[in-house]
């Protein structure tokens, strides 16, 4: 069984790889924007994250383990997902639909969500992983987001390289301003 999580984290991460590093870089130099393959693999990779959480967890797809009894774990739990759902939808819709989806890469968004975050939408869509994290906590889930990690950390390199390329100066200081993830204090 370990083996085979393994085996499967590993292509998991060679396919974010070559995702992100490989085709979504050459896209962004070639085209400045992705290319429809580029935009389709980006949307596989994540899908994919998300249903290796049934690799992490006793339970079959698409059931969910049974809920921990404890209420306030639950209660803090839906409440750091609904807060990841809802970073994860302001900040896609402020970035606008075609920018998020690197589309189009026409203007520097340094407002809204993007003020305390250069990376939102990542950083909801990972408060969501932490909310199933603390639900059905196990050492297995904790490889599930630190592989999510990873393959994010990939994405933010191409896009960052893009974003120094186009923007020069003004993007080197809005990284001086604000942080990849999340300031804490």
């Amino acid at each position: 069984m370990y083996l085979n999580i393994l085996l499967l984290s590993l292509a998991f991460l060679l396919l974010a790889y070559f995702t992100f590093r490989v085709i979504i870089k050459r896209d962004y130099k070639n085209r400045s924007n992705l290319s429809t393959t580029s935009y389709f693999l980006e949307i596989i990779v994540f899908a994919v994250h998300a249903n290796m959480f049934y690799l992490f967890i006793e339970t079959k797809w698409p059931f969910l383990p049974q809920l921990p009894e404890n209420l306030v774990i639950r209660i803090i739990s839906i409440f750091i997902f609904g807060v990841g759902v809802t970073v994860l939808l302001i900040s896609w819709f402020d970035l606008g639909t075609k920018s998020s989806l690197g589309i189009d890469k026409n203007k520097l968004k340094t407002d809204g969500l993007y003020k305390y975050s250069r990376n939102p939408q990542l950083v909801g869509y990972g408060l969501m992983l932490f909310s199933f994290a603390l639900l059905f906590f196990s050492w297995l889930i904790l490889i599930w987001i630190i592989i999510y990690l990873i393959a994010s950390y990939f994405m933010i390199l191409s896009e960052e390289e893009f974003l120094e390329t186009k923007y020069h100066e003004e993007y080197k200081a809005y990284c001086e301003k604000v942080p990849r993830g999340i300031k804490i204090f």
